[in-house]
């Protein structure tokens, strides 16, 4: 029965250092779209702010459906 209170640990371990690592990259894109704002105030051409913006956008995307296939 200790071998089987080991593997949940270790399965729980797993799940919340694998959950951080998600909310880590999505604070990552959070703080991306937050930089495109701020950057575009600057007076920065329209394409860097838009690529900036798009590479926030797709990080974030990318980050959710990696979620729901981890989490699945």
């Amino acid at each position: 029965m200790a071998n089987g209170h080991a593997l949940v640990k270790e399965q729980l371990l797993h799940m919340l250092f694998g959950t951080i690592t998600f909310v880590v990259l999505g604070a990552i894109a959070v703080g991306l779209d937050l930089a495109a704002a701020w950057i575009a105030r600057l007076g920065v051409s329209p394409f860097t702010h838009t690529a900036i913006e798009i590479a926030a956008h797709s990080l974030l995307t990318i980050d959710l459906l990696l979620f729901a296939l981890y989490t699945a």
